[in-house]
């Protein structure tokens, strides 16, 4: 800067001194001055000779120069300190970027290795409880503050009733919450179910209607609330409730990619922790599969035949489900598929079995049916679930337009001790199959029997 100034300067006095050697050697100077002295002489109010008044004309020329010069020198002045200012402004800013960028790198450093060291600590750990207990404290650990730390809760999908369940809390516990299980729809498990994104609150923790109010308050600091479903294959297996400090969520965003992660890492954490039961159900209607279904069977025949018990095996088909699908698509065909997975669970006993044998059938066991009597009350157990399942159907989708009219149509085989003690799960099967196609074949919307009596049908 300092160079620059110099150059500037010299520069002027060089076209100053040329500017002057022009206008000396081009126009009589000196004349002209003789002519002003001559011209002026009579107006000035002291009597001066022609050197007075070169020496006044020299002094106010310097005078001018001095006036130019120091206003020359006042911008150079300016512009070279607004120039300074600007610099030093851009230099403080591209350090401040770089250690911005630093501070960053730092900070996804240390959350990529926080990430590593939870996938290596939770998989270590195999065991269910464990599992649970170290996704609980890994959320209160990564979303807590100096000034309080989170209080989580896990709540788990239970498969066999449809609803969200508490499983472990982390400075919590099942007291503190107003029921131990929630349906899906009900707030909040109902918003994040859908959307799968977390749903994130700075306050109003009271609309959740979750908490008992005399533990809400001594909740204190963590005032803020995050609910954060736990999705694997698109499903959600569990819901994470962690109520936080407010500065979590006001750097939330910032950090979505790290929270995202972490949700993830969390998630695949949870299918371990459950990989027996998702093993086993029937991801889209929460009944058990066809495989672990049969093997369930053999193990209830073998224990009848041991423990000369009866039992009963339903058949159940969807009326005209293939409509369904066909005019309104497979996603409402699923939902008619949940909707009467939920109806069948309702009506049968906790010991009973229920799975899904395939497209719109489901098949369930009924063990110990009529257990005391005779054939008769064996298939009378039987008939009275069967019917029940059928109104339960019928009543629900009653008064609705076609295709959604639907019923469905049950075939039931019995399996008496000791008369039918050889029958094995194939034979049973194929018999509980012939009912269900008689009723398919007779009107639909029916239930039909197998046992020795000589009426086999009821409506």
């Amino acid at each position: 800067m300092s160079f620059l100034k110099g150059l500037l300067w010299f520069l002027f006095f060089v076209v100053l001194l040329a500017v002057s050697m022009y206008a000396t050697g081009n126009f009589a100077v000196s004349d002209y001055l003789t002519e002003l002295f001559l011209q002026w002489q009579p107006y000035l109010p002291v009597e001066l000779n022609f050197d007075q008044f070169l020496v006044v004309v020299t002094v106010m020329s310097l005078i001018i120069v001095v006036i130019i010069l120091s206003g020359c020198a006042g911008i150079l002045m300016y512009t070279g300190a607004r120039l300074s200012v600007a610099q030093q402004k851009q230099m403080g800013q591209a350090a401040a970027a770089k250690r911005e960028i630093t501070h960053i790198r730092d900070q996804h450093s240390r959350q990529y290795d926080q990430l590593i060291l939870l996938g290596q600590t939770l998989t270590k750990r195999l065991d269910k409880r464990m599992l649970v207990q170290g996704i609980v404290e890994a959320a209160s650990r990564n979303t807590s503050v100096s000034q309080a730390s989170s209080v989580v809760s896990l709540w788990l999908l239970n498969f066999g009733t449809d609803t969200m369940r508490f499983e472990i809390g982390h400075y919590c516990d099942e007291a503190m919450f107003m029921k131990t299980e929630f349906q899906p729809s009900e707030t909040p498990f109902s918003r994040v179910i859908q959307k799968k994104k977390p749903w994130l609150l700075a306050s109003g923790r009271a609309e959740l209607s979750v908490v008992k109010p005399e533990k809400a308050e001594p909740l204190g600091s963590v005032s803020a609330t995050m609910v954060v479903p736990l999705v694997v294959e698109n499903t959600v297996l569990g819901v994470l409730m962690i109520f936080c400090h407010p500065d979590i969520l006001k750097s939330y965003e910032e950090q979505k990619g790290f929270y995202d992660a972490l949700w993830e890492e969390l998630a695949l954490a949870l299918a371990i922790a459950v990989q027996g039961e998702l093993a086993i159900i029937d991801r889209l209607t929460g009944v058990h599969n066809r495989e672990y279904f049969l093997r369930r069977l053999a193990q209830e025949l073998d224990r009848a035949t041991r423990y000369q018990f009866p039992l009963s095996l339903l058949m159940v088909d969807i009326d005209n489900f293939k409509a369904v699908n066909d005019t309104l698509g497979h996603p409402q065909g699923d939902a008619v598929l949940r909707i009467i997975s939920k109806i069948v669970k309702k009506e049968v006993r906790a010991i009973d079995l229920v799975g899904r044998y395939g497209g719109e059938e489901f098949i369930i066991l009924l063990p110990e049916t009529g257990l005391g009597g005779d054939a008769a009350s064996a298939a009378t157990g039987a008939l009275l679930v069967a019917e029940r399942i059928r109104k339960g159907v019928d009543d629900e989708f009653r008064g609705l337009q076609k295709p959604l009219n639907l019923s469905v149509s049950i075939g039931v085989a019995v399996r008496r001790f000791p008369e039918d003690r050889s029958m094995d799960q194939k034979e049973l099967i194929r018999l509980a199959d012939e009912q269900l196609y008689r009723a398919k074949t007779t009107g639909k919307n029916t239930v039909c029997v197998y046992a020795p009596e000589p009426t086999q049908q009821a409506t």
